[in-house]
């Protein structure tokens, strides 16, 4: 069974798991990132941790970086320390003025990827937010060029904080009409394919 540590903004991306582990059921209620992977491989796995990017600093590991590119590895450390395969993440942009988060987000995975112990990384930055992902799922163009994504996702009936209609409509929906313009999501769910195609179950 493949072991998978998420880290996200918080309910939607992570559902129950955004809440402090003492605090979670016993069966928590996905968020947006588990309901993808659902869709690209339905099965062999389990989400076995996650943590919040604003929780991170929290957890005081010591890696010589700071920022985003900090964030990456200290969730990449959490996985790799529970023993987890993968470590799948996502990271709002939020805005054009922000484009230093993709290269530092970029420059860690490459990084980390010469990690022969470590977890696999299925992980992106949202352009601009997660909401813009679930717009291409409608098949809508231009995803990514919306400011305020959550706005057009209310417009299509979906409530932008709404994390139960998010899931439901990604397990009625599924992947196939993302658009090609749709980068940073189709950058995600590549890394997901292969991440989770590659990853080893345990010994």
């Amino acid at each position: 069974m493949i072991q998978i540590f998420l880290a996200g903004e918080g309910r939607n991306e992570l559902g129950d798991h955004a809440s402090e582990e003492p605090y979670r059921s016993d069966r928590p209620s996905p968020g947006v990132l588990e309901a993808l992977l659902a869709q690209v491989q339905p099965s062999g796995w389990k989400i076995a941790g996650a943590v919040r990017w604003r929780d991170l600093p929290k957890l005081r590991v010591g890696l010589g970086k700071r920022g985003e590119e900090h964030n990456v590895r200290a969730a990449h450390h959490h996985a790799k320390k529970r023993g987890c395969h993968v470590l799948a993440f996502s990271r709002d942009r939020d805005n054009p003025k922000f484009a230093h988060r993709t290269d530092d987000i970029e420059r860690a995975i490459t990084d980390l990827a010469t990690d022969p112990a470590g977890p696999s990384i299925i992980g992106a930055v949202a352009i601009e937010r997660l909401e813009s992902w679930l717009l291409a799922t409608f098949g809508e163009h231009g995803s990514e060029s919306h400011r305020h994504p959550e706005s057009h996702l209310e417009s299509k009936g979906l409530p932008s904080k709404d994390t139960a209609a998010m899931v439901a409509h990604i397990e009625r929906t599924g992947l196939a009409a993302i658009p090609p313009d749709a980068r940073s999501f189709n950058l995600w769910l590549t890394r997901a394919r292969a991440a989770l195609t590659a990853a080893e179950t345990p010994r």
